[in-house]
């Protein structure tokens, strides 16, 4: 049985999964105002850049006056800095509420206990939950670089392709439209050249709605042909170890030189998404940029698609 303020804290939760990708890199939050135990108001974080779920849970209440001795329930602890937008305390203890329910603490700033409001930050399940949702927030913050999910399928005999490398199709209709939204849920999707050269693969969002993610291709001898899907659509980087201005002129591309010239260094490669706003990467990996990210422990959250279908024969990983 969940308590008043657990069902409180998850209406709030559902209500700032709908802020989705576009809020990215900022997290998504949920706002519910209660007065007298009903909900007077409501909001969540819609866009990047917006206003934030607090400030219109509060535009939301008809009567300001009811604001007053009000309580706030919000999925992350309420900014006390000045970003975008204004610190959204500030305006909570302008207009009179009282006391702060949050669903998770903010790594980025201080506690919200130390500004003078009475505060209450929630344990249990929920806050779980509300933790979870933000889970590309908190790794952009702490370890400044993006999430890292690695989706791998493989045979019911252990191989990942065809012995060649060659592409074979080891998920279902159902487990491609997870893969799909997976893809629609991360800003970016991260592959090796020998997948743009055995598969072609576009990179996009299909069987789901959602905006196609930034592909970043792992090319450090820049091999990629000029005919590749994934080039038709300028929304890519490749990441090298050396460029001429005739692939540059060839490529019409975005690159980004890792600083090892021998090879690309994926955290380096990383720290410069985070740098640029990306939270979340979704990595589609071959065996030798899958081992890459698992010695170096850059691997957040693995999926992985069993198949009933044997090759006999393949390239395999060690998971």
């Amino acid at each position: 049985m969940k308590t008043k303020e657990e069902q409180f804290m998850l209406r709030a939760l559902k209500l700032a999964q709908k802020g989705g990708r576009a809020v990215a890199p900022n997290p998504m939050v949920g706002a519910v105002i209660v007065k007298k135990g009903k909900v007077i108001g409501e909001g969540y974080h819609k866009e990047f850049g917006g206003p934030h779920a607090e400030r219109n849970a509060i535009k939301s209440v008809k009567n300001p006056d009811d604001l007053r001795d009000a309580t706030l329930y919000v999925t992350l602890e309420p900014c006390r800095h000045q970003g975008k937008t204004p610190p959204c305390l500030e305006l909570i203890e302008e207009v009179g509420i009282t006391q702060v329910v949050c669903g998770s603490s903010d790594p980025f700033q201080k506690r919200t206990k130390d500004y003078g409001l009475r505060t209450k930050l929630l344990n249990g399940p929920v806050a779980k939950q509300c933790k979870e949702l933000n889970k590309f927030y908190f790794t952009w913050i702490e370890k400044k670089r993006p999430f890292v999910s690695v989706k791998v399928a493989v045979s019911a005999d252990g191989f990942v392709a065809g012995a060649n490398g060659e592409q074979v199709w080891l998920t279902t209709k159902a487990q491609d439209k997870e893969v799909h939204q997976a893809r629609a849920d991360h800003q970016a999707i991260m592959v090796g050249i020998n997948t743009i050269l055995n598969d072609d693969p576009e990179l996009n969002v299909r069987h789901v709605k959602g905006a196609d993610p930034l592909r970043v291709i792992l090319d450090s001898k820049l091999r990629i042909p000029k005919s590749s899907k994934v080039l038709k659509n300028q929304n890519y980087l490749i990441a090298t170890t050396s460029v001429s201005e005739q692939a540059l002129d060839h490529l019409r591309i975005r690159v980004w030189v890792s600083p090892t010239k021998t090879h690309i260094c994926l955290q380096r490669l990383l720290k410069y998404l985070a740098k640029e706003g990306i939270s979340s990467v979704l990595v589609e990996p071959g065996p030798t940029l899958y081992k890459s990210l698992k010695k170096q422990n850059l691997i957040d959250e693995l999926m992985v698609y069993q198949s009933n279908k044997k090759l006999t024969k393949g390239l395999s990983i060690d998971l």
